[in-house]
Formats: structure tokens, C-alpha cells, sequence
């Protein structure tokens, strides 16, 4: 594939996001520096290593099914802080108020959501990994947390291995975004392919951040598709909509949610069937490319290593209760997200799969040695 976007890689090598200057208008936003770990002014945390537990053969790796009470399991006696790397109203901050406001049905616990922003996710996760291993502080991340360690290259065995990754909850799809007018006038996921083969790579594709998973799964589109684009990073879902609505961008490549009282369509979602509330959006694989019908991105929960492993037990059981219920249901569904329950050794594997496609995807860009 030509890289028609080669000279916007180079000048966002070291940038987290870019701040829009205007929702509407035709001006692509200008580059703000990488905040560093090392450059924030809390202490870089000291890398714990994994403990003997918990690991395969404790309590805290068995499968949850609901069936053991929380408060013969861990009985927490003080208020557990979950930390998001988002702000108020962003993905994981929303899921999560939800989850704490649930959880008050099935136990006694009190939950404090904490938004930590800024240094690419790794302010919230430092933040996490400076406090006691002793349950009481929760990284609530997503699938960029592991995306920006690999892309700018921040030690794996602290911000990584770090962690006991307790539970993946949500499975949010990809979705192609254009807005409803252009739906209208004809455009559809097809339409926006032919588009981008006329436009020979000028055609812009809205997307958080260069090198991240959005990053990734237009270009995994543009392969499938044969043809090229310009991908252009607005810093957040939010933005790049806002982006599609203003005509600074063609398309967005973002997730149903995106779409959320605005005036847009989703063309494409890579779901194995179409989604509640998005009943007229095609899957890619009835659009003939079931190989971009698993492109998603995904929420979930980690605690330091060396909390107590009957912490972790507690905090799984919920999560599966969480699962169930269904008010849960309700609003994942609304949303176009697949509600999850995935436990450790099968959520670290997930880890590793993503860090593996960023690295990936990285080297073909030219962005990591």
C-alpha cells in the first residue's frame, strides 16, 4: 500500500493527540508534544514483580458463575477508587459509573470513580501502580492503555506485567461513520470505498490518535479494500464525529456510540449480526469482508500484582453477576457493545494479542524500530 500519509506519521511520531481547532471548517488540527511518564510529577512506579500468587492454581483464576456469596469470599472495609485514563463522559467512565451504581445490588461495598487524563493513558495507569497493592485502587483501562506502552515504548514490565489483569467486560465494535445526509444522498460502505479509490489516498478518515487502534483498523480496512486514505488524528471519538459533521473529515472510523445523538450513520459494524438500534448498518461481512467482522476494542479491569487474591476473586464474582444483570444488558445494548465476561489467563492472552497488532502494525508504519 502507498503510504500517501507518510509526512503526517513523521510529524505525529511523538504526539499523543491533536487538539481540533474548530468542529467544522477544512483545517486539519496542529501536533501538542508527548507528555512523558518521566516529564508528569508523581515518582515512576517501582516495577512489582509477579508474586507466586495468584496464578493458575489459585481461587482467583477459577471460571466465576455466581455462585459463592461476595461476603464469604472478601469483605473490603474501606472505599475501592476505580481509576479511568478518561475524562468524564468517555467510554470507560461511563461504563463504569454504571458497574459501581449496579454493583450496589449485590454488595455493600463503596466505589469511587477517579478520571486521571493526559501522558497517553499513562498518568492513570502510574497512578494505580503508585498505590498499595492492597484492592482498594482499580485501573479501569482499555484497549489504548496497551497501545500507547508498545507505540511509545514505556517499560512493559512496570505498566504491563505490572498488573493482574482481573476482567475484560465490554467488547465495543468498530463501526465506519458517515453522516445521515450523505447516507441520504446515496453513500453507503461501498460508496465510501469507491470514494477513496477516486480520491487515489486523499480521502480523510477521522481517528483518535495516529497509532492507535483506530489507526489500526483503517488501515486493516484500506488492505482489505485495496484502496488508500489519509488517516487524520481529532483526539478523541467525540472529536472526530464532530469532525465528520463539520466536513473536516470524510469519515470516521469510530464505534456505534460514536453516533449517539448526532446526525450520523454507521455504514459498516463488525458484529456477527446486525446490533440493536442499528438495524439499517450492514456487518462487514454481509458487505463481503468477514475478515474485519472481529475489529473491536475493549474495556476492563486490573489491579497491581500482589493484591490479595481473595480481592481479585471478589471483584470477578461481581463482574460476573454484573454481567448478568440486566439493566447491564440494556445499556450495552443500546450501544452497540457486546457485554463481556473474560477472566485472567483468557484476558492476559488478549493483552498479548494487542500488544503483538500494535507492534505489528507499528514496524509497518515505520514508527518503532
Amino acid at each position: 500500500m502507498k503510504r500517501t500519509f507518510a509526512t503526517l506519521f513523521a510529524i505525529m511520531l511523538f504526539a499523543v493527540a491533536l487538539a481540533l481547532t474548530g468542529c467544522g471548517g477544512n483545517e486539519t488540527p496542529a501536533a501538542s508534544p508527548l507528555p512523558s511518564p518521566q516529564a508528569t510529577p508523581s515518582p515512576t512506579p517501582t516495577p512489582t514483580p509477579a508474586p507466586e500468587t495468584p496464578d493458575a492454581t489459585t481461587p482467583a483464576d477459577t471460571q466465576p458463575d455466581g455462585s459463592v456469596d461476595l461476603a464469604d469470599i472478601w469483605q473490603p472495609t474501606g472505599p475501592i477508587t476505580i481509576v479511568t485514563h478518561v475524562a468524564s463522559g468517555g467510554g470507560m467512565d461511563v461504563a463504569t459509573r454504571l458497574f459501581v451504581d449496579i454493583a450496589r445490588r449485590y454488595t455493600d461495598a463503596t466505589f469511587v470513580v477517579e478520571n486521571v487524563t493526559g501522558g497517553a493513558t499513562m498518568i492513570a495507569s502510574r497512578e494505580v501502580l503508585n498505590r498499595p497493592a492492597d484492592g482498594y485502587t482499580i485501573f479501569g483501562a482499555a484497549m489504548s492503555n496497551v497501545n500507547n506502552v508498545v507505540s511509545h515504548e514505556f517499560d512493559q514490565d512496570t505498566y504491563i506485567d505490572g498488573y493482574y489483569w482481573i476482567a475484560k467486560i465490554q467488547r465495543d465494535p468498530a463501526a465506519i461513520i458517515i453522516t445521515n445526509e450523505a447516507r441520504d444522498a446515496g453513500m453507503d460502505f461501498h460508496g465510501i470505498i469507491e470514494q477513496a479509490r477516486e480520491m487515489g489516498g486523499s480521502q480523510v478518515w477521522a481517528i483518535p490518535m495516529i497509532g492507535g487502534n483506530k489507526h489500526f483498523e483503517a488501515l486493516l480496512t484500506w488492505q482489505a479494500t485495496g484502496v488508500e486514505g489519509n488517516a487524520v488524528p481529532f483526539e478523541s471519538g467525540p472529536l472526530g464525529a464532530a469532525a465528520v459533521l463539520g466536513g473536516a473529515a470524510h469519515v470516521q472510523m469510530g464505534n456505534p456510540f460514536d453516533t449517539a445523538g448526532r446526525d450520523l450513520w454507521v455504514a459498516a459494524i463488525a458484529s456477527p449480526e446486525r446490533m440493536p438500534g442499528f438495524e439499517d448498518s450492514p456487518t462487514f461481512a454481509e458487505l463481503g469482508f468477514p475478515q474485519l467482522n472481529d475489529m473491536h476494542m475493549w474495556r476492563g479491569y486490573a489491579v497491581r500484582r500482589g493484591t490479595p487474591p481473595e480481592m481479585i476473586q471478589w471483584f470477578q464474582q461481581l463482574v460476573y453477576l454484573i454481567s448478568q444483570d440486566p439493566e447491564w444488558i440494556e445499556y450495552n445494548a443500546g450501544n452497540a457493545i457486546a457485554p463481556t465476561a473474560v477472566f485472567t489467563q483468557e484476558f492476559r492472552a488478549i493483552i498479548q494479542e494487542t500488544m503483538d497488532t500494535t507492534e505489528y502494525w507499528l514496524r509497518y508504519l515505520g514508527l518503532l524500530d
